[in-house]
Parts: C-alpha cells; sequence; structure tokens
C-alpha cells in the first residue's frame, strides 16, 4: 500500500472520528431543542442542498490551491461551524431559524470536503489495490464509528446534563478536524488542472456509463434521505431519549460494522457483485421500514444490527463500480468536472427523499406520514440493485455480440 493511501485512509478515519459525533449528536442536540422532525428535515435539505455549490467552489479551489488545500479548507469552514454552534447554543434554543445557519456551514464546508476527498480517493487508489484500500478504508471508518459513540457516551456520562455533554462533544469534533486538516498538508497527490465543463456532463444520452454512474447515485441518495435524516432521530426516540444508551447502541453496531466490511473485502470479487447488491439491498431495506414500523427499542436494535452487517455488502460494490467507471474517464479529461456533477445527481436524490417527507407530513395523517415517507425513500436500496442488475446484464449482451462479431 502507499504512503498517499495509508495517509488517506487516516484523513478518511479521523474525519469520519469527528463528523459520527458531529452529525449524530448535532442532530441531536439541535432536536432537543425544536422536537420537530420536519424542522430536522428542513435543515437537512438546506444542508446537503448546499454540497453541489461545496464541490463548484471545491474544482475551482483546487485548481488554485491543489486538492490538499481545497480539502483544508472545507475542514475549516466546517470548524467555523462547530463554532458557531458553540457560542450561539443559548440563543438557538430561542429561535429555530437559527439552526439553519449551521446548515449552511456545513453544507458548504462538507461539500468542499467530500468534492476534494472523492477525487484524493480516486487518484491515491488504482483498480488493482481499490478492493483492498476500500475494504481497509471501511474498517478504520468503522473502527472510528466505535470510538466516537464510546467516547461520547463518557462525555455525556460525565456531564452535569445531556446537553452540556453535547457541548463538550463539540469542542471534542473541533479537536479531531484540526487534526484531520494538518494531516492534509502532507497529501501528494498530483490535482488535475486540465480545464473542465459541467454543462455536457448532464447530457447522459451520449454515454451510456455515465448516465448509469448518474442513474446511481440518484437512487443512492434517494435512499440515503432516510438515514441521513430520520434514522438516528428515530432510534434515539426509540432509547427514550437517552444519550448514553443511544451512544452504546452505536458503539455495539459499529463493532458489527467492522466485521461485516472485513468480510465484504474478501467475498466481494468482480463475479459477485451483483449478487451481493441484490442480497444486501433486500436487508437494507428492512432495517429501516421495520425501525419506523416498530418506534421502540426492539426495532432499533433490529435496524442498527441488520443494517450494520448489511450495508458494506451494499456500499463496497456501489462504490468500486462507481470508482472504476470514473477512472475510465481519468485519462481522458480532468475527473473534476463529472465529480461535481454527479455530486449533484446524488443530492438531487437526497433532497427529493427529504421533500418527499415533508409532503407525507404535510398531507397524510400523521400517524401515516412517517412510516409511508420511510418505506418509500427505503424502497430506493431495492431500486438501486435492480437498476444495476439491468444495466450490466445489458452491457454483458452487448459485449457478447461485438466480441461474436469480431
Amino acid at each position: 500500500m502507499s504512503r498517499n493511501e495509508k495517509i488517506m485512509i487516516f484523513i478518511n478515519a479521523s474525519y469520519n472520528l469527528a463528523a459520527t459525533m458531529a452529525a449524530v449528536f448535532v442532530n441531536v442536540y439541535l432536536y432537543v431543542f425544536t422536537k420537530s422532525l420536519e424542522t430536522m428535515t428542513i435543515y437537512s435539505m438546506i444542508r446537503f442542498g448546499l454540497f453541489p455549490l461545496g464541490f463548484f467552489f471545491g474544482g475551482y479551489l483546487s485548481r488554485k490551491i491543489k486538492l490538499a488545500g481545497s480539502l483544508t479548507t472545507g475542514i475549516a469552514i466546517t470548524i467555523l461551524g462547530m463554532c458557531y454552534l458553540l457560542f450561539m447554543n443559548e440563543s438557538i434554543a430561542d429561535n429555530t431559524l437559527l439552526v439553519f445557519v449551521v446548515a449552511i456551514f456545513f453544507g458548504i464546508g462538507e461539500g468542499l470536503f467530500w468534492c476534494s476527498i472523492v477525487v484524493l480517493n480516486l487518484l491515491s487508489s488504482t483498480k488493482t489495490s481499490r478492493a483492498r484500500y476500500l475494504s481497509l478504508m471501511g474498517i478504520m471508518t468503522s473502527i472510528a464509528n466505535i470510538v466516537a459513540p464510546l467516547i461520547a457516551n463518557w462525555i455525556i456520562v460525565s456531564a452535569i446534563s445531556d446537553v452540556e455533554g453535547y457541548l463538550s462533544i463539540f469542542q471534542l469534533v473541533i479537536v479531531v478536524y484540526s487534526i484531520t486538516a494538518i494531516a492534509t498538508r502532507f497529501v501528494k497527490v498530483e490535482t488535475p488542472m486540465a480545464r473542465y465543463t459541467l454543462r455536457d456532463k448532464f447530457n447522459f444520452k451520449l454515454d451510456k456509463q455515465w448516465n448509469y454512474i448518474m442513474g446511481s447515485h440518484f437512487f443512492y441518495g434517494m435512499r440515503e434521505s432516510v438515514t441521513l435524516v430520520l434514522a438516528g432521530l428515530l432510534v434515539y426516540n426509540a432509547t427514550g431519549s437517552q444519550g448514553g444508551l443511544y451512544s452504546r447502541l452505536l458503539a455495539i453496531f459499529a463493532v458489527l460494522g467492522i466485521i461485516a466490511y472485513y468480510f465484504a473485502g474478501k467475498m466481494i470479487r468482480r463475479d459477485n457483485r451483483l449478487k451481493s447488491y441484490q442480497i444486501s439491498s433486500i436487508f437494507v431495506f428492512l432495517s429501516t421500514t421495520i425501525l419506523v414500523l416498530s418506534p421502540n427499542l426492539f426495532g432499533a436494535l433490529f435496524y442498527g444490527l441488520t443494517n450494520a452487517i448489511a450495508l458494506p455488502f451494499f456500499a463496497t460494490p456501489f462504490s468500486i463500480i462507481v470508482m472504476n467507471g470514473m477512472q475510465d474517464y481519468v485519462e481522458k479529461e480532468s475527473i473534476l468536472g463529472r465529480t461535481i456533477v454527479k455530486e449533484v445527481a446524488i443530492n438531487f436524490g437526497r433532497i427529493l427523499g427529504m421533500s418527499l417527507i415533508l409532503l407525507f407530513a404535510l398531507f397524510l395523517p400523521e400517524s401515516t406520514a412517517l412510516p409511508v415517507a420511510v418505506i418509500v425513500a427505503s424502497s430506493f436500496a431495492l431500486g438501486l440493485s435492480i437498476y444495476a442488475t439491468a444495466y450490466h446484464k445489458k452491457r454483458d449482451v452487448e459485449t457478447a455480440l461485438l466480441k461474436g462479431g469480431s
């Protein structure tokens, strides 16, 4: 494994350590004050709606200050968002509109970060090393997912109240983000300096593979709308809003995630990726469906255990297939253009999924709105596996015909 790959695994893991505590406990912290899933949905829509803007600026900055510089800038803006949350906590309690300012900081900062990290992950690895690279990254980020809730649990238990504990967690998050920002300065990957265009990337008819990559990101984003907004808060409510129990459950789920990522890295091969997609998508769908239909400790346990085991077998094939597809464009053009546009696809899916959650909440009875919204959005996990299966079967037939003709 190359030096850059090792550094990138550390950056991904340390960022994930901070981001896990931030994302989970920022949502819970804000939910404590708002008591509204609808407000939290709008917060998430603003946050992820700004990701493409962050990607656009990330592509521009990377050509000025290199990919590592854009990565550092994104983390710095996210740190400013955490500082805002620390200093404005009492004001947020009085005015829930300030929640959306937090979303602006995180949306732009995380957009910048992910624009750079996606390209760096691609350029740091090769087709031959990618499966092992992604597997090790999954294991390390899963370890971070264990450490994050355990540390958070210790902080919350030691604090005089859950809210005070959350504020202490945010201070620690700032420290970890700062360490990650320092590590980015050691990345030595050549930044694509060629000029790129965006408008032509929205013409999907010219390139079947690009059409597939964009469609896959849309389906994945629709499915993520549930986990990004509701799943964590539903689990939190299922624990009786006990921050300590919530943290311990997250740690248990993360341990299972490490084991599952290990086996996913060993078991997933080119000839069985689609089968992994198909089987895991069923369990990914069931995990959130059971959670919303059984909003109690049983539902929380079923979601956490099933999702932890199934997700690596769902996400790993998705990442490998998409990254291998993107690799085909690296030698032909600047990959930044396609990286920005596919981010539009995944966030369009996320925002559309979140919009459905709001629409169901407005027009359906309260008792049925949430279950319907979660089940509809979760079904896109099944849709992604069906879409992938149809595309690859058609491509295999076309490849066979071409070989036969030659």
